[in-house]
This record gives C-alpha cells, sequence and structure tokens, in this order.
C-alpha cells in the first residue's frame, strides 16, 4: 500500500472517530465497527493502524490538543503586545472549533478514567511550557510583577481552568460579547479591587470589647 494511501485511511478513521464522538453522549458506546463504518473502512483496517480502541482515542485526542496547542503557541511565541496575546488567547477558547474540540476531550476524560493520565503527560510536557513563556513574556514586556513566582502564578492559571471546565456555559455566548470578555481579561489580571491594599503592613489589632 501506498504511504498516501495509507495516510488517507488513516486520517479518515480518525475524523470518523471525532465526527461519533461529538455527536454522541456516551463516547463508550462508539465501536471500531460503527467508526469503521463511518470511515468507509473494515475493523481490521483499524486494528492494523492503531491496533485497539484505546491508541485511536489517544491519537484523536492528540490530534484535537495539538491543534489547540499549535495556534496559542503561534500567539505566545508573536510580537503581539501582551494584552493582545491574553485576549487571543482567551478569544480561542470561545472559537466554535476549539469549544468543539475541547467538548470532545471532555466527554472522552470523564468516561474513560485510563485518558485522564494521557492528557496529564500532555499538559506536563506541552502546556505548562507554554504559560511559561507566557509569563516569562509578560515580565519581559512589563505587565507581570517580576516578584510573583512561576509557581504561584501556574497555580492561579491552573484553578482559572479548573473553573471554566466546571462551569463550560460561562463560556457560551461570549464569542460576541468583546467589552464582556475584556471586563473577565481584566478581572483575571487585576482582581476586583480599584485601590491597592498592603497586606505586608502590620496594623494594630482593634479591640472589640
Amino acid at each position: 500500500m501506498k504511504s498516501s494511501d495509507r495516510q488517507g485511511k488513516r486520517g479518515r478513521i480518525l475524523e470518523a472517530a471525532k465526527s461519533l464522538f461529538s455527536r454522541t453522549h456516551d463516547v463508550r458506546r462508539v465501536s471500531l465497527e460503527a467508526i469503521a463504518k463511518e470511515a468507509g473502512v473494515s475493523p481490521a483496517t483499524i486494528y492494523n493502524h492503531f491496533g485497539n480502541r484505546e491508541t485511536l482515542v489517544c491519537e484523536v485526542i492528540r490530534g484535537l490538543v495539538g491543534g489547540n496547542i499549535a495556534r496559542n503557541r503561534a500567539l505566545i511565541r508573536s510580537d503581539l503586545p501582551f494584552p493582545k496575546k491574553l485576549m487571543s488567547i482567551l478569544g480561542g477558547k470561545l472559537d466554535m472549533m476549539e469549544r468543539m474540540n475541547n467538548e470532545i476531550i471532555e466527554k472522552l476524560i470523564s468516561q474513560d478514567e485510563n485518558i485522564v493520565k494521557f492528557i496529564d503527560e500532555i499538559v506536563e510536557r506541552e502546556i505548562k511550557q507554554l504559560w511559561k513563556e507566557m509569563v516569562a513574556d509578560g515580565k519581559k514586556q512589563g505587565y507581570i510583577a517580576p516578584a510573583l513566582g512561576e509557581d504561584v502564578l501556574l497555580g492561579y492559571l491552573n484553578v482559572l481552568q479548573a473553573g471554566f471546565r466546571a462551569m463550560p456555559e460561562f463560556l457560551h455566548g461570549l464569542a460576541d460579547k468583546r467589552d464582556y470578555i475584556e471586563q473577565i481579561v481584566h478581572l483575571m489580571c487585576y482582581g476586583f479591587l480599584k485601590k491597592e491594599i498592603d497586606f505586608s503592613r502590620k496594623e494594630e489589632k482593634q479591640s472589640y470589647d
């Protein structure tokens, strides 16, 4: 078989799996036979390319996450001002295609615990490194306080990510609300206080007796 034919079949299988995963509530019920039918190949062809269902699922996730990472990498390594990068990354999260990709990933994670370790490896290897680059660029451009530790900032970003995962409906319908997005970014970066509070200052304890 020619290499182009093999890659063509592999691509059709991955697209078929992604399509079926996006259209079903329970991805565990999507069989290799159903994927083969959707892709127009035999089940044996899937086994020849991927070996088993778990490997196929991992390859689907690799493709979905890889697209998101590639877009963010291009943004973070661009010459754009730091605020523009932040807005663009958040705007990407609201993009219909990226939302759909994330929804498929969340389905797979929630219904197949074996996938979680695979995702964690991608986060550790790829995504954390990109955020480190983002933090370094923010400090270089003067938008992030140099005294803030990298671990603290990464922890804060993890908390935000967990929040968005827990409330995916929060992001729905925001793609056309630029003012709202800007306020979210402002809240993420500066908090809700108008005046700075000196938390290091030691004040006398007030007695309420």
